[in-house]
């Protein structure tokens, strides 16, 4: 065999000023936790420091082995492979050091992961391997570790994976029971506008026939009579007029609202709204004042629906207000006209506010019979404004009163179309 080459040349170990004692190297290393072997190739002895020993459960005293096919006995035979792969390596000098991870047998049966590194520290003149040196690390608190953080990932995968499916679930259910709303809704405005439509007809008749028995002879009708079908003729209005609006809902939940818009004197829309409340606020102790609107002030609207929009603010505006005023204005304001009901009445509680304009939102409090309705007014005034180009909102103070108010375009400056459908 040829002469052993040493790690360090001769001249190089002479040049050292100190060399530090094993058993100081073997002491700084137990610190450390690493277990220190030496490993003579040739002949496969091997002798390893008392941390190698702990590692293992074993006393100091107890011998692990001295020889290289001992310490292979003890390695689990998944790993022995991969280790012998990796020492030979290194030997062919493709690696400048060993490292390898397997599990060694504990003295109570278990196993515990190592990770050992090496180095060959001498070779023959040929470059065969003669001595090599190295430490082993217990790793198996890392390795635990590891496997918890790959069984959660997989975990975290998992729930991630039924997650999604249950999301596409629930998606799909939705889509599906959106669908069915959607459908139910289309049954729901065609069911209230055939309902309407076959309404209309029979209220007509009763409220034109009640109207020919009480413009006829005096004597004709009992006073009592003359009280019933009065009675009768102002139900079947009312009763009109709701049905009128089940008929709005539908168009505008269907986009057949139907805005034809002109030129229209402001003032004069307001003013026979206002003389048509009169009555009924009269009857509720109420001042209904006098408008406050120039004469000359024309805006860009629908005349029916405008109207309709001023009557539906002054009946609840009279309604809702026990004592004091009801009040009309109308002014220019940033190019539009701002149309504003302003009453003394209860007003409108602050949680209120956000769905005043929500269809089947009534306004209730303590006088029910007195005020009670479907709550479908303010929903069709606001799309009915929002067809005709402008915009609708309230503000309160309840026990103070409220101020409904609404926009529309100047004549002189809208848009010219004779007849738009939303």
């Amino acid at each position: 065999m040829s002469e052993p080459t040493p790690f360090f040349p001769a001249e190089q170990l002479h040049a050292m000023p100190f060399a530090v004692p094993r058993d100081l190297i073997e002491l700084a290393l137990d610190g450390s936790g690493m277990g220190l072997w030496e490993w003579d190739v040739v002949s496969g002895r091997s002798t390893h420091s008392r941390m190698n020993n702990r590692m293992l459960g074993y006393e100091d005293s107890e011998p692990l082995g001295d020889t290289f096919a001992e310490l292979i006995k003890r390695i689990h035979p998944d790993d022995v492979q991969e280790m012998r792969a990796r020492v030979d390596q290194h030997f062919r000098n493709e690696t400048p050091f060993y490292q390898a991870e397997f599990r060694v047998l504990r003295k109570d049966g278990t196993f515990a992961w190592l990770e050992s590194r090496g180095i060959v520290v001498e070779r023959s003149l040929d470059g065969e391997p003669l001595q090599m040196i190295g430490f082993h690390l217990d790793i198996s608190d890392r390795k635990v570790n590891e496997q918890l953080r790959r069984d959660l990932e997989a975990a975290l995968r998992r729930n991630q994976q039924e997650l999604e499916a249950l999301v596409r679930l629930q998606t799909h259910k939705l889509i599906e029971t959106a669908d069915a709303a959607e459908q139910g809704n289309r049954a729901k405005n065609v069911l209230l506008a055939k309902v309407g439509h076959e309404l209309r007809a029979p209220l007509g008749v009763v409220i034109d026939s009640c109207a020919r028995l009480l413009d006829g002879a005096p004597e004709a009708l009992s006073p009592q009579a003359r009280e019933h079908v009065e009675l009768i003729r102002q139900s079947a209005r009312q009763l009109a007029e709701r049905v009128e609006r089940l008929v709005d809902v539908s168009r505008i939940e269907t986009n057949t609202l139907e805005i034809c818009s002109t030129s229209v004197n402001l003032r004069h829309v307001l003013q026979e709204q206002c003389e048509a409340m009169q009555a009924r606020a009269l009857e509720r102790g109420l001042d209904l004042r006098a408008v406050c609107c120039a004469e000359d002030l024309v805006v860009f609207a629908d005349r029916a629906r405008l109207a309709q929009v001023v009557r539906e603010l002054l009946t609840n505006a009279i309604k809702f207000t026990d004592h004091g005023y009801v009040q009309v204005r109308a002014r220019v304001l940033d190019g539009a006209v701002l149309i504003e009901v302003q009453d003394t009445g209860i007003g409108i509680p602050s949680e209120r506010l956000a769905t005043v304009f929500h269809a089947f939102q009534p306004i209730a409090d303590q006088q029910p019979v007195l005020r009670e309705g479907l709550g479908l007014g303010l929903s069709i005034s606001r799309a009915v404004v929002d067809a005709m180009g402008g915009s609708m909102g309230v503000t309160s103070n309840p026990g103070h009163g409220s101020r409904f108010w609404f926009t529309l375009p100047l004549a002189a400056s809208a848009q010219r179309v004779s007849s738009t459908r939303h």
